[in-house]
């Protein structure tokens, strides 16, 4: 290619050169070559950043455009194809060659071939080095330093921004600097050069001198000030209202990024809630709320957020999961402080820690070990913590101040790490080498005091509480299989006898494997499972009792054991026996229809049984009933429990989820449950209808009190399990509900007059026409198909009225208050209203009438569509807004019950299909979720109830059978849950009070996005 001659121009020949730079155009201005270290590809980033970004002066304009650069560099411009056929491309298509030069830049053959390369193409003048570290003899690449030797007067010019520091004799070279920081520090100082060294570069390029470019940059800025104060006094004029606007958008701005964050933290806290961490979740709610205030767009919506995650904090029945305890470790079991305030675990692969039960909060963490924590002890005192971990150690924490007391080395995987009950032993055991080695520890000292081997693998081992012997199960079905042994030496003591049993098929004696052997509680005797049979025996050798029940040998933690000895729990197959102490006589068989019973464990002095699944869900089982059943556990089946000994809690680890669980069993806003179901509410709500599993009950103060409600023999049912088919008027007096006649094959409406203890009936021409009492409780409306709508007098049962336009013939009616309007809210999804005045049907809504207001000018409607909230009145029409997302997690179904209050304006919608039952409650005009009930029951529609006042709700809660085979009966257990609702600020206090003071730590905060370490 013919190379273009020289340009270069004096300071006044500025217009010249702008002609010759227009003359020839290129693809590229400048390319650079650059080896890819640091700091030289940071520097060439920028050299390209500034070149393409360059404001030329006007002299340079083209049709009145300004000059873009374009700049090629490897790593920007480089195609997937040949590299040198695509470098030499470049570089024939280059105006200008731009060379960063660095002491490592002339080991670069690429370097090297790219300036020859270049030489060959354009000459030698356009090659611009631009210089970094070292002097040019260091710096410049061999044909680099050929131009400058030629001795033909020229010598090439370099833009020079090497930082001062590396004139310094300390400094040897980027090559051997490792202090990243330095790095990064001395990058910047080159850069900061680069202002002023651009000047050189760009002149180069446009073919102007250094000094004449400068100054004319300088007077363009100059200009562009005089310009700005020339329009200064306009600006100012405007300034006031500028900065105003300004200060407005930017407001709105930061307030809506800080309500978008919140935003986030509030579905972490609904994701927290969801996996049944409910005190992280009130935790991360909080904190989203810290930075919004009252005047901010989101306010009431993330406020009604909150709310509703408290809710969720507080509103549970008698058990829910408290807090989740992360310990991400697949193989520690927990430690229980003999005062109950604090649990011990094994965290991550080398920690270990102890947290508040109360709250879950981490209190401590111990390092120490190199390996996952399995075995933890609190000394009887709590004063110590023994923590055994696969990295052969023991290490004794001082529990108050962290501080290691002692690290004990002991080869082996443990199996066993315990204090004496007396506070001056410390028992270890450990598998080594197929064996098992137990080890005694003086705790004044931490000396070992004994040691003993017992010959291969131990199942099961048991410490006397005066800490003399232990009772050893081995795997091995062997003569010695379970021995009582000293602890001194391990010496056998007393060796427990082999039970035989004739082998079914060939009729010789075989030995019954034993499962486990643990000492009584009264110190006195020997609890032995095998799989087949419970046997209390003597250290005589003699039966206290022996009971015959199959114990699946998969199963780990079999029995529990009351403190008096005098109760008994044994897991046999599904079921769980309580069996009396002392003769063995069993006094409760439990079992749970709901789950596939993996796990149990046992409070005695509560008389409380929780059974596990293998699913993870739980049930509990309190005083002869299944008080709760088939509860949600969250991810990972738990493995191993500690029960409080007031009952008030249970921590569940789970090696699978790698988290300890803590579950509350105290319901903190119910009242005394309903023991009963609930199938009617009175149109005011003001009494309640009730069945027992027995007999029809009436409550008229919210279900604390009850009567029962005489049935007659002769009707084949009463007790239909939907609540369309039996009423109760406002005044308790009267009771109605569809039968079937003996002497009848038609559905009958049967009123019940309560106060005169007498009934009538009459025909209806379908069950499914729909009744109510008026208001009044003086009259019963019957509407159908055929003889449309009916109004008859409640006591004498005579016809008074007679709608035949109104042929509605299923359905549920809603009055108002007086009566005068009449809501028929149809199946098919349709409210119809009524002028009882008249008879005049006035409009048809969409939807599910609630509530009906008449207040003579104007009828108000307030009620729901799937997800959708509404108001309708009859001169200003229907308005629409959507319910909060998650009430439509439960599908919808044909025997949903929804109730509206209008004191407190609250909506209560319990979901019915077959798979979930939910109960929602939210507040009807914003729309918001405040909280969401469970429902166990399954075997008919659930109902709800809210008090007149709203400040009570029921809903029916749990359903549980039980036959008794051997007198052949069946009783049933109903239970309605009783709540309070609670005011914002109560709400608020309570949640506080769960928490007990406790905040997210830095770590959570991390893990959450909050902060950064």
């Amino acid at each position: 290619m013919e190379k273009e001659k020289k340009h270069r121009t004096s300071s006044d020949e500025m217009l010249n050169a702008s002609y010759e730079y227009n003359e020839v155009s290129y693809k590229y201005d400048a390319f650079i070559s650059y080896r890819h270290v640091e700091p030289d590809q940071t520097v060439a980033k920028y050299v390209h950043q500034m070149i393409e970004t360059f404001k030329a002066p006007k002299e340079f304009y083209k049709d009145g455009k300004r000059p873009v650069f374009r700049v090629f560099r490897d790593r920007e411009e480089l195609a997937a194809r040949d590299l040198g056929a695509s470098i030499e491309e470049a570089l024939a298509q280059s105006r200008y060659l731009v060379v960063i030069c660095s002491r490592r830049t002339p080991l670069s053959e690429w370097c090297q071939k790219e300036i020859e390369t270049f030489k060959s193409l354009h000459g030698e003048e356009r090659i611009i080095p631009v210089l970094i570290e070292g002097e040019p003899d260091e710096a410049f690449p061999s044909p680099l330093k050929e131009i400058k030797d030629q001795g033909d007067g020229h010598e090439i010019l370099a833009a020079d921004i090497r930082p001062d520091e590396i004139f310094s004799d300390e400094f040897t070279g980027y090559e051997n600097l490792q202090d990243k920081h330095k790095l990064n520090e001395l990058t910047k100082q080159s850069i900061n050069l680069l202002k002023t060294e651009k000047y050189r570069i760009m002149a180069t390029i446009l073919g102007c001198s250094f000094g004449d470019l400068k100054q004319r940059d300088k007077e363009r800025k100059n200009k562009r000030i005089l310009n700005l104060s020339l329009s200064a006094g306009a600006v100012f004029l405007i300034f006031g209202i500028f900065m105003a606007n300004a200060y407005h958008k930017a407001e709105v701005a930061r307030q809506e990024a800080v309500q978008s964050n919140a935003s986030i933290l509030m579905k972490t806290s609904k994701d927290y809630a969801g996996d049944g961490d409910y005190l992280k979740a009130a935790l991360v709610a909080k904190e989203a709320m810290n930075s919004i205030s009252k005047n901010m767009k989101y306010y009431n919506t993330l406020k009604a957020e909150e709310f509703s995650i408290f809710n969720s904090v507080i509103y549970h029945g008698g058990a829910s999961t408290l807090t989740v305890i992360p310990t991400k470790n697949n193989m520690t079991f927990m430690a229980l402080s003999n005062d109950e305030k604090y649990v011990a675990y094994g965290l991550d692969n080398n920690k270990t820690a102890i947290s508040s039960v109360e709250n879950g909060e981490i209190i401590k963490e111990f390092d120490g070990h190199s390996q996952q924590v399995k075995l933890l002890s609190f000394s009887v005192d709590d004063k110590y913590l023994a923590s055994a971990s696969f990295d052969n150690t023991c290490i004794i924490y001082d529990v108050k101040t962290g501080e290691q007391k002692a690290v004990l080395d002991i080869e082996g995987i443990p199996m066993l790490t315990q204090f004496s009950k007396d506070g001056t032993k410390l028992f270890y055991a450990v598998l080594y080498n197929n064996n098992t080695v137990f080890y005694v520890y003086d705790t004044v000292n931490w000396e070992k005091k004994s040691e003993f081997t017992v010959e291969g693998q131990v199942k099961s081992a048991d410490i006397k509480k005066d800490g003399s012997e232990i009772l050893i199960t081995l795997n091995t079905n062997t003569d010695d299989q379970v021995t009582r042994r000293s602890m001194e030496d391990g010496s056998i003591i007393d060796v427990i006898p082999k039970i035989s049993e004739k082998n079914i098929i060939t009729q010789e004696d075989t030995y019954k494997p034993y499962k486990s052997a643990a000492y009584s509680a009264d110190g006195q005797n020997m609890i032995l499972l095998t799989e087949s049979e419970i046997i209390k025996m003597s250290f005589d050798k003699q039966d206290i009792f022996r009971e015959d029940m199959y114990i699946n040998p998969d199963d780990n933690k079999v029995i529990y054991e009351s403190d008096n000895g005098e109760k008994i729990a044994v897991k046999s197959n599904t079921k769980i026996y309580i069996l009396d102490g002392n003769s063995g006589a069993i006094s409760d068989e439990i079992y749970f229809e709901k789950l596939n019973l993996k796990y149990y464990v046992y409070n005695p002095d509560t008389n409380t049984v929780v059974g596990f699944g293998e699913n993870g869900n739980y049930s509990i089982w309190k005083d002869n009933t299944v008080v709760e059943d088939n509860l949600k556990y969250g991810s990972g089946t738990p493995v191993e429990f500690k029960f409080l000994k007031d009952g008030s809690k249970i921590l569940a680890n789970s090696h699978e989820s790698q988290a300890i669980k803590i579950i509350d069993l105290k319901s903190r806003v119910s009242s005394e449950s309903i023991y009963a179901k609930i199938v009617a509410n009175s149109n005011d709500s003001s009494k309640m209808l009730l069945f027992d599993g027995n007999d029809f009950l009436l409550s008229g103060d919210n279900g604390k009190t009850s009567s029962k409600i005489n049935v007659d023999e002769s009707t084949i049912y009463g007790i239909a399990s939907d609540n369309k088919y039996s009423k109760i008027s406002n005044n308790g007096r009267y009771y109605a509900t569809v039968v079937t006649a003996l002497n009848s094959d038609k559905p009958v409406l049967k009123v019940y007059d309560l106060q005169d203890n007498d009934s009538k009936m009459f025909e209806m021409d379908s069950v499914s026409s729909a009744f109510t009492f008026s208001n009044d409780s003086e009259e019963i409306l019957l509407a159908d198909g055929k003889n449309g709508l009916r109004i008859f007098d409640s006591n004498s049962m005579e016809q008074v009225k007679n709608y035949s336009d109104i042929s509605e013939d299923s359905g549920k009616m809603i009055l108002s208050p007086d009566s005068k309007i009449l809501v028929f809210n149809k199946i098919s999804g349709t409210a119809s209203i009524y002028n009882l005045e008249n008879g005049e049907h006035i409009d048809d809504v969409a939807g599910e009438v609630l509530d009906v207001q008449n207040t003579g000018d104007e009828i108000k409607l307030k009620g729901i569509k799937n997800n959708t909230a509404f108001t309708w009145s009859n001169k200003s029409g229907i308005v629409t807004w959507d319910m909060d997302d998650a009430c439509r997690q439960t599908p919808i179904s044909f025997n949903d019950v929804n109730m509206y209050n209008a004191n407190t304006d609250l909506l209560m919608m319990i979901r019915n299909n077959e798979n979930d039952r939910k109960c929602y409650i939210v507040d009807f005009s914003s729309g918001k979720l405040r909280m969401t009930l469970n429902s166990a029951v399954k075997k008919y529609t659930v109902n709800g109830h809210i008090s007149p006042d709203g400040k009570l709700i029921a809903i029916d809660q749990n359903y549980y059978s039980d036959y008794d085979s051997k007198s052949d009966k069946t009783s049933y257990y109903t239970e309605a849950k009783v709540y309070k609702i609670l005011s914002e600020d109560e709400v608020s206090k309570e949640v506080d009070n769960i928490l007990a003071g406790r905040t997210l730590t830095q770590d959570e905060k991390v893990q959450i996005g909050i902060s950064t370490k």
